[in-house]
């Protein structure tokens, strides 16, 4: 027995692949009690940074048990003992996967789903998010992946001076030749960051003006009132002024009243005084932003401004606010008895002389 426990087939064989399959069928058990101690200890704070970890490093974590288990395996054979270079070789390797492995989970943890639960998203707090995220979402794991290679290509003894400093050249080169791109992407920064939109608000920004369909890190899609879809650079967006209308609390209407000349001064006052009570008693004004008063008396007629904010800024109840408010104003010049003045323009007369008419 004692012979047989020291033979080489027991010593090369038999306890390396032991060990291996020790660490294989303890990887599951250990894994998912290492997960269930995070989410607990996660619920107990509140939080659910336990549930993201356990999403992103489950699979990471099960191999790297096994990859440990491979490698006390493959240490514990004589062959690899007896040869320098194999044993170094194998510990390359296995620094390697690690390598791999943990970038494997940030991978998974930079996920666009991810990020977007992640109190980092929750801070901005708008729907523009959920269109950059997956594009943030790509960048990291760009990065990630390139300092991966970069971390492997060092263990394995290449030289990566060369390489860095040929992508520094290459760099300024396509700086140089992608410099709108390049301005585009660092306005689609700007807009994550400083959030003047979201998807589906109703904007402007230079002449454009419509709803936003789409926001990448190139441009944003906005579509007309004629339906049109026009593509506006990110680069232009964030050097000139925009105006959200979605954001608005409350929208102004203003108008004036030109009444025909030749109604009594009392027959003016009260019409005015019955338009105040109309804009006072709206449930759809907001309350003492409305005023009517007597402007000018120009050459048309004797002019009245008037003017009020809606409590509503949706545009299509703004609009409904604004014809009730119309018909209302007219219904009061009905009942006052007061027409409303036309135009006046100047007709040049065959004797050289000039007449008023109305239009």
């Amino acid at each position: 027995m004692y012979d047989f426990l020291n033979s080489g087939f027991v010593r090369d064989f038999f306890i390396p692949a032991a060990i291996f399959f020790l660490f294989f069928f303890l990887s599951v058990p250990a894994v998912n009690c290492l997960s269930r101690l995070l989410k607990k200890i996660s619920k107990k704070s509140g939080r659910t940074w336990g549930e993201k970890i356990d999403y992103s490093f489950h699979r990471p974590l099960h191999s790297i048990v096994i990859a440990i288990g491979l490698y006390v395996a493959l240490s514990n054979c004589r062959a690899v003992q007896q040869s320098p270079a194999a044993a170094a070789n194998i510990a390359k390797c296995f620094r390697s996967f690690l390598v791999i492995a943990v970038t494997w989970g940030f991978y998974r943890m930079s996920d666009s789903i991810e990020l977007t639960s992640t109190s980092f998203a929750k801070k901005l707090d708008l729907k523009v998010d959920e269109a950059l995220m997956p594009v943030f979402s790509g960048i990291l794991h760009f990065i990630l992946v390139a300092l991966a290679v970069l971390i492997i290509a060092q263990e394995w003894s290449f030289s990566i001076s060369g390489l860095l400093a040929g992508l520094g050249l290459g760099g300024l080169a396509f700086a140089l030749a992608a410099k709108d791109m390049l301005a585009n992407l660092f306005g689609g920064f700007v807009i994550l960051l400083d959030h003047p939109f979201s998807i589906g608000d109703w904007v402007r920004t230079g002449d454009v003006e419509g709803t936003i369909e789409d926001i990448n890190f190139r441009s944003l899609k906005i579509r007309t009132y004629s339906q049109a879809v026009v593509t506006v650079p990110n680069s232009m967006v964030a050097s000139t002024p925009v105006a959200n209308y979605s954001r608005m609390g409350k929208r102004r209407v203003e108008f004036t009243l030109a009444i025909k000349y030749g109604a009594p001064v009392e027959q003016l006052k009260s019409c005015a005084e019955k338009i105040r009570r109309l804009l006072a008693e709206s449930t759809d004004i907001e309350n003492g932003t409305f005023a009517v008063s007597l402007s000018s008396l120009g050459k048309s007629g004797i002019n009245f401004d008037v003017y009020y904010y809606t409590v509503a800024s949706d545009y299509t109840e703004y609009l409904r606010v604004r014809e009730n408010i119309y018909y209302a104003v007219l219904e009061i010049l009905d009942e006052s008895h007061v027409s409303l003045a036309y135009p006046t323009s100047s007709v040049i007369l065959e004797n050289g002389g000039t007449r008023e008419t109305g239009e």
